[in-house]
């Protein structure tokens, strides 16, 4: 009998553990020169696929409702590394259009980017710590 509730108060403990160990991160995307096309959010947990790859990323999100700075909130993001990226679909074809050397053709954002280059996710990760996080990012090409 003390074996079952002893592992009954276990159990509920790892449940709580486990739920306090997960936040969300609201992106403010900023700069927005052209209401035009959706714009897609995209979270990853490795460099795999970052930052243009959507079916790579950990999570992702659409927002098709904005003026000049669009926001998405990630839910139930377990704490840890992430890095995000987002850009701006104007021609409504679903994915990042970019030319012929990669330079992105449609506008871009990433996390601890604040000026033009190739992000990458060591340049881009960040920790997730607590509940909430939030950043505001803005467009750089």
């Amino acid at each position: 009998m003390k074996k079952t509730i002893l592992m009954m108060v276990m159990v509920v403990f790892s449940y709580a553990s486990s739920e306090a160990q997960t936040g969300k991160i609201t992106v403010n995307a900023t700069e927005i020169e052209q209401v035009e096309g959706d714009i897609y959010f995209l979270i990853y947990k490795s460099d795999e696929g970052f930052p243009k790859e959507k079916d790579k990323a950990y999570k992702s999100g659409k927002v098709s409702d904005y003026k000049t700075e669009a926001s998405y909130t990630f839910e139930n993001i377990p704490y840890g590394t992430y890095a995000v990226a987002f850009f701006q679909d104007e021609n409504g074809n679903g994915k990042l259009d970019d030319n012929f050397i990669g330079i992105p053709k449609e506008p871009v954002g990433a996390s601890n980017m604040t000026s033009m280059g190739k992000p990458s996710f060591k340049k881009c990760k960040f920790e997730l710590k607590k509940s909430k996080k939030e950043m505001t990012l803005p467009f750089v090409i």
